[in-house]
């Protein structure tokens, strides 16, 4: 299977989180998906599909690995941890095997866990730009759908926010903020991260019942921030029911 040593261990230290209560949920699935989609293609996605999915061989690809350079741990890391924050936040068991990870790369103990909670502190500013992003759009041609208000619901479910926090935000949804500053911030993120944000707005921006104006606006704001079109084309299609 043709991945690079670095590709490997962020696929195979993401399977390992997402295995980690022993159940896959979907949102932790479609960002495997997603994940390989960036690395692999045609049989060799199939071979890894098949891999990911199950837990014995997703542990004994981990047990061969060997140890990347030193300059790989903070991304590897990092993509890993992202993982545990799809399903609505990280859990204890997730960062147990967060850990584990982190020792058989080599990293640190310390360094790891402020990394840890430096990137959780992280995921919460990237969860109410999301939303935010989320609320925009439903409401983009001013009028908000059914279909709509339940993907928003269902997001903000999934985002690694406090219940309190969560509450407050689906205010938004009836006042939504303006995507100008939004479109500012996503840009700073790094480029994966601007990807994982629009992944997880595109139940919503295909709930449209009025047209492609949605599809058309969300196309533009890819192009804004660096993410190729036929990166958000691909996303798209691959939740048209």
């Amino acid at each position: 299977m043709s991945v690079t040593r670095v590709q490997e261990w962020v696929l195979i230290g993401c399977g390992l989180i997402a295995h980690a209560d022993e159940i896959i949920d979907i949102g932790e699935w479609d960002e495997m998906l997603r994940l390989l989609a960036e690395v692999v293609s045609g049989d060799d996605a199939d071979v890894w599909k098949t891999l990911l999915a199950d837990q014995d061989a997703v542990e004994e690809r981990f047990a061969s690995l060997t140890p990347p350079a030193e300059e790989h741990h903070e991304e590897i890391l990092r993509r890993c941890w992202s993982m545990a924050l799809v399903d609505g936040g990280d859990s204890e068991i997730e960062a147990t095997v967060y850990e584990r990870v982190a020792r058989a790369v080599g990293a640190d103990d310390a360094q790891a866990t402020q990394w840890r909670e430096s990137w959780t502190e992280q995921a919460l500013h990237r969860a109410e730009l999301t939303a935010g992003l989320a609320a925009a759009f439903a409401n983009l041609d001013g009028e908000l759908g059914f279909n709509e208000a339940i993907h928003f619901d269902n997001l903000l479910e999934r985002l690694p926010l406090p219940m309190g926090r969560r509450l407050e935000l689906s205010n938004l949804l009836h006042k939504p903020p303006k995507l100008g500053p939004l479109e500012n911030a996503l840009a700073k993120l790094t480029s994966d991260q601007r990807v994982q944000v629009l992944h997880q707005l595109v139940p919503l921006i295909n709930a449209s019942e009025r047209g492609g104006r949605e599809q058309r606006a969300f196309l533009d704001l890819a192009k804004k921030v660096g993410v190729p079109p036929a990166t958000i084309e691909a996303l798209l299609d691959g939740h048209q029911a």
